[in-house]
């Protein structure tokens, strides 16, 4: 007896695998460039050397990207307002993870320049750094995934597209 389930066109299933590498190139990017962002506030000739980035600086920052990547796409205002919001909200999350990332450092500091080398301390203080930098990596990625649901798969496609293109202009190749 015949599988009465028709199987999907070709087509259907290219698109729907198009799709999804879109959105996951879309949210390596988007990680990369949200690290990158970050890492450029604190430029000597935004904010000095190491200087604090409060919240508004944070807020600043991303408003702007997303302004800057999400009209290559022809975003609605809303659609920029919410991703905006959204991504937002994930940097404030991620900034308040700064204070327990200082704490470990002087930890590691302490440690190191004791009359002996705990490794045992090492070690929970390392332990305890990739948890931190696995909750932010799961924050940052989740207002990924909140930012992709805001826009249409189209201009999913077409962001991913567009950041690709830049990421090979960037390192050079075709």
């Amino acid at each position: 007896m015949a599988d009465p389930t028709p199987t999907p066109p070709a087509a259907s299933r290219r698109y729907r695998r198009g799709v999804v590498v879109a959105t996951v190139v879309i949210g390596v990017i988007a990680t990369l460039w949200v690290t990158k962002a970050f890492v450029f506030a604190q430029a000597p000739w935004r904010h000095g050397w190491g200087g604090p980035m409060n919240a508004e600086v944070i807020a600043d920052r991303v408003e702007h990207g997303v302004k800057y990547v999400l009209s290559d796409v022809d975003a609605t205002a809303e659609q920029k307002s919410q991703v905006t919001a959204i991504l937002q909200a994930a940097a404030k999350d991620v900034a308040a993870l700064r204070g327990q990332h200082h704490a470990d450092a002087a930890r590691i500091r302490e440690i190191l320049s004791a009359p002996t080398v705990d490794r045992a301390s090492l070690e929970a203080v390392r332990t305890a750094e990739l948890r931190l930098a696995d909750q932010a990596s799961k924050r940052i990625l989740q207002g990924i995934a909140d930012s992709a649901e805001v826009l249409t798969p189209e201009q999913r496609v077409q962001l991913a597209d567009k950041l690709e293109a830049r990421h090979r202009l960037h390192r050079g190749s075709n």
